[in-house]
């Protein structure tokens, strides 16, 4: 596979873990990825159902209550995927590749529960009127405009006519090979502890990406990313 979790994924599957050893159960289940997932609490997956006015409380609840206590020994250990949980993962790559993403993120986890029609928490989700469609396209449009409060019109430096030009260049930018950029720009900025891309990290995202022509052409000129970062920790002595 060459789909790699993202952070707030693997936080989530961590959780996830942790909600099966509370519960005392030996196997990871897709109930306890649901909770994982509402426990993690800031990242796409939950931000969506959020904002299409799900009750995420009452989902928790729900799923809660269905995962009865059993009276198996838990563990930190990692634990064994149930075939529920690994055809979730199978889904939620499936999604990974549909939308030409290179990492499985918490939207795509989201998806893949969803999907799965009999279990716990779609079931949970789709009482509240939830549908597959509806869940994915709120996410990739979430993904597409970078929806954050940093970039919410009134809280804009740039005003509101670059915010309008924001969501156009959103929305024209679909090539694999731009997002394969972005999506190196994130890891950049998650690398460095910032909460947002800037432009050292779109720098970056480029200088580390050797099939863009771009870092060839600035490597002859000695601008390398490994250079970029020795001028950054040199400036912060």
């Amino acid at each position: 596979m060459h789909e790699r979790f993202s952070d707030r994924a693997r936080h989530a599957m961590a959780l996830a873990n942790l909600e099966a050893t509370q519960l005392k159960h030996d196997n990871l289940r897709p109930a306890h990825l649901m909770l994982g997932l509402i426990a993690e609490g800031e990242c796409i997956a939950t931000e969506a159902l959020r904002l299409l006015n799900v009750d995420i409380d009452r989902v928790r609840d729900e799923v809660r209550r269905e995962l009865n206590k059993s009276g198996a020994e838990g563990s930190m250990s990692r634990r064994i995927h149930t075939k529920e949980l690994k055809e979730v993962m199978r889904i939620a790559v499936e999604e990974t590749r549909r939308l030409h993403h290179r990492y499985i993120g918490t939207e795509h986890l989201i998806l893949g529960l969803l999907s799965q029609v009999d279990s716990i928490p779609s079931r949970a989700l789709r009482s509240q009127g939830l549908d597959l469609d509806t869940l994915r396209e709120k996410a990739l449009g979430m993904l597409r405009s970078d929806v954050d409060d940093l970039h919410d019109v009134s809280r804009s430096q740039f005003g509101d006519f670059e915010w309008v030009h924001q969501q156009e260049l959103a929305k024209a930018f679909r090539s694999d090979t731009f997002w394969h950029t972005m999506i190196l720009a994130v890891d950049s900025a998650n690398r460095m502890g910032s909460g947002e891309v800037r432009p050292l990290h779109l720098l970056l995202a480029l200088l580390r990406d050797n099939d863009n022509g771009v870092s060839n052409l600035l490597a002859e000129k000695g601008v390398t990313a490994n250079w970029v970062r020795e001028q950054l920790t040199a400036g912060n002595e």
